[in-house]
């Protein structure tokens, strides 16, 4: 009996210590996840250069675009010609390798001598005013002796290391999503439609400016239907910022949704200011309607693995509208491709003994009355759709209707998606 007892006092004194580790990590874990919800951005911002989007809700992502003096684009414009001054190389550096690793990768692997010769190309800003307008004639002095590796263009070299500069001195606006999720819009400068960039952040993965062909392919693999079996709560999270500022839906998908809307978000966002450059003209560089429409068609290329390419339907995933064109690369490049399966999706369902009723929800909710904008979405109810929700003239329906065009066209994609076998023998019979 005591033998026994001893034993078991014996066990439970080695069990303690390992208890007792269990629990640090627990807490020391919830410790972790707690502080990247808590709010906190890796490079905070002051209220001149910050949109809360929860402070906005109840309007459209264009108002909150559009809004005067408080707006993403006005604020992102100010920023523009705000100078700042330029933080010593090693904080700099020290930031870079907080930042997701590709970035640090493509800064430093830009140099023969990787990040030592990023931070001495650094060291000849350090301490000097600039801003987005400015930094790159501070910085061309120096490029042609910053020891670049063969092939790396010096301009790319400039404009890249321009960016790291900037975003750890102060500048570029913060957008925050939601508590987790956000990014910085730097250096758009009207009228130059191609220019700036914007870095998003979201849970579980750090500052990165991604790419239309890294969010195709994150795209593509998480609304795999062995991924994702039902899209709908991804496209719900989406539409409700852009109707109505509405993020409180993100912190309801897994990590990988996370990301995947917070990098729409942001490149919507990006191609948005380069829109509102052109007054928002649809045949204009439309280039967020064209991120949106191609991201709504996954709905239908997920689960049938096929996309349009050269006017006809074959295997592949979203990436495949990634094109690079004859001046620059992008997804406006295949717009004549998945525009034309949009048409015939939309053709599909329309008919009666299809969903018409799903199409005529939409319609009802986009009565575009310019007769050149409804000619140039005719037979296409996705894209007719995105041009209506980015024309200042619809504001206040969409603000005073949003849940209704959240769940009409959740309903279509939901739709499409169950119909997609049907839709690809549709489209082979009527190419």
């Amino acid at each position: 009996m005591n033998e026994a007892i001893r034993r078991r006092t014996l066990s439970n004194s080695l069990l303690r210590p390992c208890l007792t580790l269990v629990l640090m990590a627990f807490l020391l874990l919830g410790t972790i996840r707690a502080a990247a919800t808590s709010g906190a951005v890796l490079l905070p911002r002051g209220t001149d250069r910050t949109i809360d989007l929860s402070t906005l809700a109840g309007h459209t992502f264009l108002q909150a675009m559009q809004a005067t003096g408080s707006g993403i684009f006005d604020k992102t414009d100010a920023d523009d010609g705000a100078s700042v001054t330029i933080a010593n190389a090693d904080p700099i550096v020290q930031d870079v390798n907080k930042f997701d690793s590709k970035v640090s990768q493509k800064v430093f692997g830009m140099f023969k001598g990787g990040q030592t010769d990023f931070q001495k190309l650094m060291t000849n800003i350090q301490g000097k005013s600039f801003s987005p307008r400015t930094i790159r004639g501070g910085l061309q002095p120096f490029i042609a002796h910053a020891n670049l590796k063969p092939g790396t263009s010096p301009i790319i070299g400039v404009d890249v290391s321009a960016d790291m500069a900037l975003l750890a001195s102060g500048s570029g606006t913060l957008v925050k999503i939601d508590s987790a999720n956000y990014f910085y819009n730097l250096g758009y400068q009207k009228p130059i439609v191609k220019s700036g960039r914007s870095y998003g952040a979201a849970t579980g993965r750090s500052l990165l400016d991604p790419s239309d062909k890294k969010y195709l392919t994150e795209m593509a693999d998480y609304l795999q239907p062995a991924t994702t079996p039902d899209a709908s709560p991804f496209f719900v999270a989406i539409l409700k910022v852009l109707t109505n500022c509405d993020s409180s839906d993100f912190a309801t998908l897994p990590a990988a949704g996370e990301v995947t809307a917070t990098d729409f978000v942001t490149i919507y966002t990006a191609e948005l200011e380069r829109h509102v450059m052109v007054n928002l003209n649809p045949s204009q560089h439309p280039w967020e309607i064209d991120l949106a429409e191609v991201t709504f068609l996954t709905a239908y290329g997920a689960p049938s693995g096929m996309v349009m390419q050269n006017g006809a339907l074959v295997p592949g995933t979203a990436v495949a509208y990634f094109a690079t064109g004859a001046t620059g690369s992008g997804i406006g490049d295949t717009r004549k491709d998945f525009v034309r399966l949009a048409r015939r999706i939309t053709a599909f369902e329309s008919d009666p003994h299809h969903h018409p009723e799903l199409i005529t929800a939409i319609v009802n909710l986009t009565p575009i009355q310019d007769q050149t904008i409804l000619a140039s979405v005719k037979g296409d109810v996705m894209r007719r759709f995105l041009v209506y929700l980015n024309r200042p003239e619809s504001q206040n329906s969409i603000q005073g209707h949003s849940a209704d065009f959240v769940t009409a066209m959740v309903a279509f994609l939901k739709q499409v998606n169950a119909d997609n076998a049907q839709i690809t023998q549709y489209v082979h019979n009527n190419p």
